[in-house]
């Protein structure tokens, strides 16, 4: 044990522990202020339509459908789902039309809903790359719908067919 305490091995140790020390506290360190201002185009984005979606016949499924300006050409949309069951996958899509009309074709397909989250299984918002959409979103003849399979589990109308439950400027 005396052999790994004598001072021929405590010397060189000592001095580079010291050596260390220096050059670690003699180096100049800036502080810096955060940045706290947002690039332009980033930040919170206010501008949004929202519409109901209501369970369709025998389900218990509903929620809302949020479309945000996010750009004059990007629109994000948002979707958020009640009482989904967890291990579903649920498709989602614009159709042409009104609710009533029970119109097959398909505007703009979303992503699909999980059922644990009710929410976009990829990304918290589907991201619609077309310009003018969201200013035309008032004079769109359409409705969103939600499918398990082929079942329709949750719908709703939006554009000209409904009026939004929620919207900002």
């Amino acid at each position: 044990m005396n052999r790994f305490f004598n001072i021929r091995n405590l010397i060189p140790a000592l001095g580079l522990f010291l050596a260390i020390v220096a050059f670690l506290s003699s180096c100049e360190q800036q502080q810096y202020e955060p940045n706290l201002s947002v690039a332009l185009g980033g930040g919170t984005v206010t501008t949004y339509k929202s519409y109901t979606l209501a369970s369709a016949t025998g389900t218990t499924i509903y929620g809302r459908v949020v479309f945000y300006k996010y750009s004059t050409s990007v629109t994000l949309v948002e979707m958020g789902l009640y009482n989904t069951t967890t291990g579903t996958a649920y498709s989602s899509s614009i159709f042409q039309g009104k609710l009533a009309e029970s119109s097959a074709t398909i505007l703009k397909p979303l992503d699909a809903i999980s059922g644990a989250t009710g929410e976009f299984s990829t990304s918290k918002y589907y991201v619609i790359n077309e310009a003018g959409f969201y200013d035309k979103l008032t004079t769109y003849n359409a409705n969103v719908k939600v499918l398990s399979g082929t079942k329709l589990v949750a719908s709703g109308n939006i554009g000209a067919n409904a009026t939004p439950v929620a919207q900002s400027n």
